[in-house]
């Protein structure tokens, strides 16, 4: 808020602003004001922070349990209103909204790059964002606690910034460090951030106040996610080992750097790579409060990367082979792989597996290794399966007859062909007028 004396024109001005916004706040049900500007003018008048809830009330389930857990119990309403102006902007799948407010609400999305629901921001009078945040569990207490940490974070940037005119050398590096630092914890990248750091490394230029290490690696660090973000995997690796290379570097610096060089194994689809970065990373710095998330993360993925790693495997066996051992082996390359795809919970086909049933059927055409046999089940179960789905009950059961046809078909291969089966005489039982 200026220290300006406020003109007689705009005095007035603010009565009339100030009265138009008690209207709207009487017209709203609630705490919860839905018009933004009216919400921003009241936020002014009351020298308060906004606190504004991207939210799709009747479809979001993060919404709907944030609402439940925390806005709608008293605690939090009680409190809340006493620092925030509260504002709601919804995105309903069934509900209709007002055309102005329908309006309202897709513009401001479109201006606040939300991506996702529920999105909070805690806002200063002019609209511009202080802090983000979404869903946080343990209640209204909590999650109050968890709101006054961003106002107080946010004193500080604007006493900090204050401080900036008067300070110059190693203090301002160390001011600006810590304008940085409250930042951070406010969940939002500082339109000033890049600026700021590139003045501490000047003003740090000989390391002496421990800021210019600091500094090298969140630039390479940043440089890295950049390229990464670009598919620009060779040259995203290289600046996260120039941060890994930086003398004085710390543990959680050390663990910060090999996790994002998963997060480029993670965009290689290279799970090997991904696990052996976060035990790397678990590893900097066993102690911190990451290591535990990072922990489960290994757990998750090394699945994944065993899967990944027999397929691997197999594939380097493949090659010296032909003919009928060639067949088993790539017999073997297709379960591994269905193995890695269950894994991966990859929905999508595959059209390796599809070009290897194929050539198996080629290579066993005589059915000596009962592989063929083995992939026209396969091949025609799948076929009888999309036309159940279509509802074409003639072209499934014609499917399903040519498989139980297939000579030398095992027990094993059977039953699922049998179950399938069942399956399409029930749907046309169901089909099947009764008199």
């Amino acid at each position: 808020m200026s220290s300006k004396r406020l003109s007689w024109a705009s005095g007035l001005f603010l009565v009339a602003c100030m009265g138009l916004v008690a209207r709207a706040a009487e017209s709203e049900k609630g705490m919860w004001m839905t018009d933004f500007a009216a919400a921003k003018a009241k936020a002014k008048a009351e020298k308060k922070l906004l606190l504004v809830d991207f939210t799709g009330s009747d479809w979001c389930g993060w919404c709907i349990k944030l609402r439940k857990e925390v806005f709608d119990l008293e605690p939090f309403k009680a409190e809340a209103p006493k620092k925030f102006v509260m504002v709601e902007l919804d995105y309903p799948h069934q509900k209709e909204l007002a055309p102005e407010l329908k309006a309202q609400n897709e513009k401001l999305q479109q201006e606040y790059k939300i991506r996702g629901f529920p999105t909070i921001y805690v806002m200063d009078a002019e609209g511009k964002p202080v802090a983000k945040t979404g869903y946080q569990a343990g209640g209204p207490e909590k999650y109050l606690e968890h709101l006054d940490g961003f106002a107080k974070a946010h004193d500080t940037v604007i006493a900090l910034q204050a401080k900036l005119p008067s300070v110059k050398g190693i203090e301002r590096a160390k001011t600006l460090d810590q304008i940085l630092v409250a930042q951070e914890a406010l969940g939002l990248d500082s339109d000033d951030g890049a600026a700021y750091s590139a003045e501490i490394l000047t003003l740090d230029a000989d390391g002496k106040a421990g800021l210019k290490s600091k500094y090298t690696i969140k630039k390479h660090l940043s440089e890295g996610a950049a390229l990464t973000a670009a598919a620009k995997f060779t040259e995203a690796k290289a600046e996260y080992e120039k941060a890994l290379s930086v003398p004085g570097i710390t543990d959680e610096q050390k663990q910060d750097a090999y996790f994002a060089e998963g997060g480029v194994c993670f965009n290689q689809k290279d799970f090997s790579g991904i696990v052996m970065c976060l035990a790397k990373a678990r590893d900097a710095a066993p102690t911190s409060p990451k290591s535990k998330q990072i922990g489960a993360m290994i757990a998750r993925f090394q699945t994944m990367a065993d899967a990944q790693s027999a397929v691997t495997k197999i594939k380097t066996q493949l090659e010296p082979t032909k003919g009928i051992e060639r067949a088993k082996v790539l017999d073997q390359l297709v379960a591994a792989q269905a193995k890695f795809l269950t894994a991966t919970q990859s929905r999508s086909k595959s059209p390796e597996i599809e070009q290897w049933a194929a050539e198996i059927i080629t290579l066993d055409a005589d059915n000596k290794a009962g592989l063929k046999t083995k992939y026209e089940a396969k091949a025609l179960l799948t076929e009888a399966s999309m036309e159940l789905k279509s509802k074409d009950l003639a072209k499934a059961e014609a499917a399903i007859t040519k498989a139980l046809a297939l000579p030398g078909l095992t027990e094993e291969q059977k039953a699922p062909v049998l179950k399938l089966k069942s399956d399409i005489e029930a749907q046309k039982a169901k089909a099947t007028p009764t008199k």
